[in-house]
């Protein structure tokens, strides 16, 4: 896929892309691997750049987090055993 930018938008190639791997992994529709490909970095620079621009590094839904929390309260508990 190819994006024409206008010439009067002061963006390079390597900011578009990664403006889009950070948008995409915001709305769950890339994985954090598949943003930092798509990004041009590593996994711990994209993390590093989601910070920056405060991102949350988890990215999680609603139903998955309700999941690692039942997940969570059942190993607590059975710790107290």
């Amino acid at each position: 896929m190819k994006v024409s930018i206008p010439a009067h938008i002061d963006v390079d190639e390597h900011e578009v892309r990664l403006l889009l791997a950070v948008e995409l992994y915001r709305e769950g529709r890339l994985t954090l691997k598949q943003a930092a490909e798509l990004a041009g970095l590593c996994v711990e620079d994209f993390m590093r750049e989601l910070s920056r621009r405060k991102v949350g590094i988890i990215n999680w839904g609603e139903e998955e987090l309700e999941e690692e929390l039942r997940i969570a309260e059942r190993l607590a508990g059975g710790a107290k055993d």
